[in-house]
């Protein structure tokens, strides 16, 4: 019962998840056999909703032990099979509770599950990952050595990254990364017991690397996202008076954050002069009202006349039914802002409190509806309120997101009508950036080339 019911919520979660957040998952679902699943830890709770939510199979998650003494959560946790992590900072001289933990960890990748765990120990919002804490590589070894090596167990990194993470559709992608086997550190680990599990936890860290974004200081990330979507829109890598998310966006990103961060290095004085011409670019582009670097370089007259008709037809003829979506689930919408002053959480938790509050006012906001569609109507404003209000409701965040999008095409538009001159010169200038970021990207590869020949002898 207890199972069934964690089912259910999980679901209803996932479901949820997916209108909080765009949600993308850039590469494959989790493949079969044992499996340790990695991921870095900068959202609280959401972390692992994204994570079970694409991961194709079931995933056993580690969680912090108080979490299960929560009313609703913790039958949650327990319906999932989750495991309890005793912390330092949560359970005073009880962190020898940890080893019934990772036994039973152990047991679950000896008959080839999955599960998953948060190495950095901590939810946090640092520009880069955190110090990878050993109980990942020692539930690892264990495993393999209860098998005497013959287990087969991976390692399978997935890289949270998150835009607007606090916020009602922000935007999310997870990437998978390639899986390791564990096997390949027999020898270390028979040599050298400690040494393998530092040589494994580095390991670990790499891999996470290479599938999130790591910058020195939160203000590189501003400075990434600019140049990245700046040459996507030059070089026409996403559709126009579109929302291009995250996940298709996140290996050009990696690819500008590593090339910038060589070019750091490099040559200080070229970064610091590109930094600041991209600065210089957003501030004067801020100008026309464009975001993201979505800057038209003509207005055909036809294409902007199917375009405003097209546009104005379906936001007229959604705008009924969406009044009556953004009316019937107000409290939903406006609940979660109303326990974020109630609870006052760390920045971490903001989103999971966001979403836990909604996952609670939408059922009672449903349950009030029809218990008045019933009473005013009897069965059939019954079944006519039961069927309408889900269906007003996704049309009202539809409506929302593609009028947010009309919105600003229009005022990049009046504003370009004006301002011809800055239009043509910010064109000019893009051109001009994006010329140069190419530049970049040559010479950081020709050097990674060099390098990689000179270890190669």
């Amino acid at each position: 019962m207890i199972a069934a019911f964690s089912r259910l919520v999980l679901k209803a979660a996932g479901w949820a998840l997916d209108h909080f957040y765009e949600l993308g998952r850039v590469g494959r679902p989790l493949p079969e056999g044992p499996l340790l699943v990695i991921a870095n830890h900068p959202n609280s709770l959401m972390d692992g909703l994204v994570v079970l939510k694409i991961a194709g199979r079931r995933v056993r998650p580690l969680a912090r032990a108080p979490l299960f003494g929560q009313p609703l959560l913790g039958h949650v946790l327990r319906g999932l099979a989750a495991l309890p992590v005793f912390r330092p900072q949560d359970h005073p001289g009880e962190t020898w509770r940890n080893e019934s933990t990772f036994e039973t960890a152990v047991q679950a990748l000896l008959s080839h599950e999955a599960v998953l765990i948060f190495p950095e120990g901590l939810s946090h919002s640092e520009a880069r990952i955190a110090r990878i804490k050993t109980g990942a590589a020692r539930i690892a070894f264990e495993a393999e050595e209860a098998a005497d090596w013959k287990l087969g167990l991976r390692v399978v990194p997935v890289g949270l990254t998150y835009h607007r993470k606090h916020a009602f559709r922000g935007r999310v992608a997870a990437a998978v990364g390639r899986p390791f086997e564990v096997a390949g550190w027999r020898e270390k680990r028979q040599r050298d017991e400690w040494g393998a599990v530092e040589s494994l936890s580095t390991a670990m860290r790499e891999a996470l690397e290479e599938v999130t974004l790591n910058l020195p200081k939160h203000e590189d990330r501003e400075l990434i996202e600019a140049a990245e979507s700046l040459y996507a829109a030059e070089r026409r890598l996403a559709a126009p008076r579109t929302r291009e998310g995250l996940a298709p966006r996140l290996p050009r990103l990696q690819r500008f954050a590593r090339a910038l961060a060589w070019l750091y290095v490099a040559d200080h004085d070229h970064y610091l002069r590109l930094s600041e011409a991209v600065r210089t670019y957003r501030q004067d582009l801020a100008l026309l009202g464009v975001r993201e670097a979505e800057l038209p370089k003509r207005f055909p007259p036809s294409s902007v006349l199917r375009y405003a008709l097209v546009q104005s037809l379906v936001l007229l003829v959604g705008l009924p039914l969406a009044a009556i979506g953004s009316v019937a689930w107000y409290l939903p919408y406006i609940a979660p802002r109303l326990s974020l002053r109630l609870y006052r959480p760390a920045y971490e938790a903001v989103a999971t409190i966001k979403l836990a509050t909604s996952l609670l006012a939408f059922p009672v906001t449903y349950a009030l509806w029809l218990t008045a569609a019933w009473w005013l109507a009897g069965p059939i404003g019954l079944v006519a309120v039961a069927v309408a209000l889900p269906v007003a409701g996704i049309v009202a965040l539809r409506w929302r997101d593609r009028w947010r999008i009309v919105r600003e095409d229009a005022r990049v538009f009046w504003r370009a009508i004006r301002k011809r001159a800055l239009r043509e010169e910010l064109v000019s200038r893009r051109r001009a950036l994006v010329a140069e970021f190419e530049a970049v990207g040559r010479r950081w590869q020709e050097e990674r080339e060099v390098r990689r020949q000179a270890l190669a002898r």
